[in-house]
């Protein structure tokens, strides 16, 4: 019995493909990786706050840490991005962000789309709703993609013998 994925390609194709994704990746996450202290620094920390101002005439609004604002320009400009996130949340189900953190625990190379789509959700997200950045810091979700993005790329683009 022979096992296909991706219109026909056998198995053996298949994670050929990811290896080459994974060491597509590896350009991209250097300059996230350096983020990566601080996020571990900040883990279940607030790294945002709101300003009032002196009187109450003053809206209030989202002052956001520089790092984390920094991190987020930096993760923008990747092509991990992936605009179309909602259809991975639908295949997946993955509701609160500890849903994310097992799932991004369990991801391997043959679900590997799961990293760059929950990155997505937040650094996009985020956007258009601010509140969205520290939660990703705060959950330590955006750790947990930078780990384990590392992890895989350890795993599967040693030179092979």
């Amino acid at each position: 019995m022979s096992v296909t994925f991706y219109g026909g390609k056998g198995l053996e194709q298949d994670l050929t493909y990811r290896r080459q994704l994974i060491m597509g990746y590896q350009k991209e996450l250097e300059p996230l990786m350096r983020y990566m202290n601080w996020l571990e620094d900040k883990n279940g920390k607030k790294v945002s706050s709101l300003y009032k101002g002196d009187n109450d005439n003053t809206i209030s609004f989202p002052v956001y840490d520089g790092t984390l604002l920094a991190f987020v320009k930096e993760a923008a400009k990747t092509s991990l991005m992936d605009r179309n996130y909602m259809y991975l949340y639908n295949r997946y189900s993955m509701p609160t962000p500890k849903d994310e953190r097992e799932r991004i625990e369990k991801v391997t190379i043959k679900d590997l789309e799961i990293l760059p789509g929950v990155l997505s959700k937040y650094v996009l997200g985020g956007m258009t709703k601010g509140y969205v950045w520290p939660i990703a810091v705060e959950e330590g979700i955006f750790l947990a993609i930078l780990k384990k993005m590392k992890e895989l790329e350890t795993l599967w683009c040693q030179p092979t013998v």
